[in-house]
């Protein structure tokens, strides 16, 4: 019993401390004053990250960078609030030799023109511009890869327009109609409901306050083991006039009536697309396990993984834990054979030899004796999506 008020004790006095700290350095002028950055870093520009391109699309000039051949399959990356494209800057580098790799800027943010209406910001708006921005590049689709409000734009874009979509990747964030189902059920933390409000309601204290400590949010969301060149990176594009006054723009117009107006959820059109979802216990504003059986009852096929030890950026926390997840992922899934007809009465069954991954096989499933050759995959195609694949030794 006493080693246990001097625990409560000792808590009391460290968050004391804390707190006076904090007082202390917000009584400080300095404080309140970033520090000037006229230019950008040099790693915002290194050749090694890819090529910087500008595009127009639904009459906005677009910033992304690209890396690899535009002959092979376009893998798209969405980044979140508030966040540029430079945070996939790990998974540009690992996918690139596979596929066309595309990270945008969204409109507002980093290098991308602002719109003139706050109106484009509303989600189904951007998930738009995307589509066109995914035609304007010569593709009709994509692999999508999300974290964060990037991820809720991406199943936006997954529910709507399944066309533009081949498989996706979401990091950390369910889809804004499980956000509301969460909310409805009284599932939401009292802390994420507060800062919620803090950034809807406060005026322009959020965007003050974000730029207090030389933009110090930016050490909280990095994390202690962030290089110093990437916080410079985040700090310079974010200190750029109107860079902070965006990104509260753009998650106001998403969550002004969120709390006020009952969500209608228009259902999207059958798709069946394969994807990943990828959680850890400190990337999302609540706990996993409140919207993972809603994900699952609402998104089919879809795998989830947990991602140990990361937070909210777990794609720079851990990039190749994360990379080798996505990895895997894309490997499981068999392209779609084009001219299948998939409407046809009953279960067709599409057998493919894949002598390449029969080593990948037996390890994976249960050890037996046989030849490259004999390894088949048996697909069960039914109503335009696969189920998992099985072994099959002729």
């Amino acid at each position: 019993m006493d080693q246990l008020v001097l625990g409560c004790l000792r808590r009391v006095v460290l968050v004391c401390g804390a707190f006076v700290l904090r007082i202390i350095r917000w009584l400080n002028v300095t404080y309140w004053i970033p520090t000037p950055r006229p230019n950008p870093p040099d790693t915002l520009n290194h050749s090694k990250w890819g090529i910087h391109r500008y595009i127009e699309v639904n009459d906005i000039k677009l910033h992304y960078v690209e890396k690899g051949s535009s002959s092979k399959p376009m893998m798209l990356f969405l980044h979140g609030v508030p966040d540029f494209w430079y945070t996939w800057r790990y998974q540009m580098h690992e996918f690139s030799q596979d596929y066309w790799t595309i990270a945008l800027d969204l409109p507002g943010f980093g290098r991308s023109e602002p719109p003139l209406h706050n109106a484009t910001y509303k989600i189904n708006n951007l998930a738009r511009i995307i589509c066109s921005l995914i035609n304007t590049l010569g593709k009709s689709d994509c692999i999508l890869v999300g974290n964060g409000a990037g991820a809720i734009l991406g199943w936006q874009l997954v529910n709507q327009h399944p066309e533009k979509v081949s498989k996706y990747v979401m990091l950390g964030t369910p889809s804004e109609a499980i956000l509301h189902q969460l909310f409805e059920r009284g599932a939401m933390p009292l802390g994420t409901l507060l800062k919620s409000a803090f950034l809807l309601y406060g005026g322009r204290f959020p965007t003050v306050l974000a730029r207090a400590g030389d933009y110090a949010m930016f050490d909280e969301l990095l994390g202690a083991n962030a290089k110093p060149q990437d916080l410079e990176a985040y700090k310079y594009t974010f200190v750029q006039p109107g860079a902070l006054e965006r990104a509260i723009t753009a998650f106001r117009e998403n969550f002004k009536i969120f709390f006020r107006v009952r969500y209608e959820y228009v259902a999207g059109k059958p798709s069946n697309i394969p994807g990943l979802f990828l959680f850890s216990e400190k990337d999302s504003f609540m706990d996993p396990e409140e919207f993972i059986a809603l994900l699952l009852t609402v998104y089919q096929p879809l795998e989830t993984r947990f991602v140990p030890r990361v937070g909210q950026l777990m794609h720079q926390d851990n990039p190749k834990l994360v990379n080798k997840c996505i990895i895997e992922f894309l490997s499981e899934w068999v392209p779609e054979p084009k001219g299948l007809d998939m409407n046809t009465p009953g279960k067709q069954i599409l057998l493919f030899l894949l002598a390449n991954s029969f080593t990948r096989l037996q390890r994976s499933l249960a050890p037996q004796s046989c030849s490259t050759q004999q390894v088949l995959w048996i697909i069960v195609c039914s109503g335009g999506g696969y189920q998992r694949p099985m072994l099959c030794t002729a």
